[in-house]
């Protein structure tokens, strides 16, 4: 018996050893490591050194050392077990201050999936030719200072399920032809400076994302097909009209932030959308009574800035003791027009509260913690009771 596991043992580690030895020997075909090096050299860095053995980056940047924060990765896949045919499939380059342009000749790695170039100042326009790109599921060119109009040929990379495009300087309409991203799980168009994480506290991070975009108005994009969406950021994108009704019956939607645009209408009595927890609104035309199909448990909704009626004690909207985080700051046309006016309240008090420590907080604009205090319900801190309020879940 003794013996038996002795030979199981020496040969998996056998097999193991042999395992490490073939990946230490693969090596990215050389066509690709040219590559690598062009599109490098196209983003502004000064610096380049590639193992193409380990397929490992040993120098980037536009300085000899990298700023601190500054990420890099690149995988390498080899086909069929044959580590001379070896492929790049990712290639993350965040956060070097790359002052190049976006390169075109990514295409000359046809294996790439993932791509992200976030957080650089990386100029000029989304080459169209990576439209001929028919493996990538994800490209993320967050925070850089991109202009021109949205390549309508993006539509073609069906296989995409994340594409962030936010806090670029990009102008002109979201293209029709992204409707055909039926793959997409997250789009984000949106513009997110500090202030408006400051403002959203409960913020998750999208996938889909594109933002601060310049020009004329234009109706909602058609994204019917995508049916698989779990964040959808379209925030002050120049969006004209109201909310699409299947947008209220995409079973997959976690989030929806549709802010800072000039969106009309009311929104429905019932919403199918299950799973839909993030909900921010903030700064359009929306009017109406707020139904009470968007309170649901563990919500999270922002309606501030808003046309909608002002809501009075006896509504749905003002119940106490719901676990949700809800924003009425100037929600209805006439708290708008007056500063005096709060909503769910029938006249305006300022009431005050012995603040302790040990309970998280959100207030509009502020997010904090203050330990030692358990708080539920209708929250107006003293110092900020003018300026609406806000529903707070119990924190231990």
């Amino acid at each position: 018996m003794l013996s038996g596991k002795f030979f199981v043992f020496l040969t998996v580690s056998l097999a193991s050893c042999l395992g490490l030895l073939a990946f230490s020997e693969a090596k990215l075909v050389q066509e690709e490591v040219d590559a690598l090096e062009e599109i490098a050299l196209t983003l502004g860095s000064k610096y380049w050194k590639f193992n193409a053995d380990t397929c490992q980056i040993e120098s980037v940047g536009v300085t000899q050392v990298p700023p601190k924060n500054a990420e890099q990765r690149i995988d390498c896949e080899c086909k069929n077990g044959n580590n001379t045919d070896c492929h790049v499939t990712r290639m993350e380059l965040k956060k070097y201050n790359l002052p190049g342009v976006l390169p075109p000749h990514l295409v000359k790695l046809p294996h790439l999936q993932v791509v992200d170039f976030a957080y650089n100042y990386l100029n000029g326009t989304i080459p169209r030719e990576w439209a001929s790109m028919q493996q990538l599921t994800s490209i993320s060119l967050l925070v850089n200072r991109l202009s021109g109009e949205i390549p309508k040929e993006l539509g073609n990379i069906t296989t995409l399920t994340y594409l962030s495009l936010e806090a670029n300087q990009i102008s002109g309409i979201i293209p029709p032809d992204l409707g055909k991203l039926i793959n997409l799980q997250t789009l984000y168009t949106s513009f997110l400076p500090l202030l408006c994480y400051f403002f959203h506290p409960f913020y998750l991070h999208p996938k889909m994302r594109i933002s601060d975009i310049n020009g004329p108005t234009q109706g909602f994009p058609m994204l019917k097909n995508m049916t698989g969406m779990i964040r959808l950021i379209l925030r002050n994108c120049n969006i004209l009209g109201e909310l699409p009704a299947y947008l209220w019956t995409m079973k997959s939607l976690e989030l929806l932030d549709v802010s800072f645009n000039k969106l009309v209408g009311k929104i429905p009595d019932s919403i199918t959308a299950d799973r839909l927890r993030f909900i921010f609104l903030t700064r359009n035309l929306l009017s109406g009574d707020i139904s009470d199909s968007i309170l649901k448990d563990g919500s999270n909704v922002d309606l501030s800035y808003n046309n909608f009626s002002l809501q009075s004690p006896d509504q749905p909207i003002c119940r106490e003791n719901m676990n949700l985080n809800l924003n009425l700051f100037r929600s209805s046309s006439m708290g708008n027009n007056s500063g005096r006016v709060l909503p769910c309240k029938k006249t305006f008090s300022c009431p005050k509260y012995n603040l302790g420590s040990n309970t998280r907080s959100v207030i509009p604009g502020l997010y904090f913690d203050l330990p030692g205090v358990r708080l539920s319900g209708l929250f107006q801190p003293p110092w900020f009771c003018s300026l609406g309020w806000v529903r707070v879940v119990q924190q231990s």
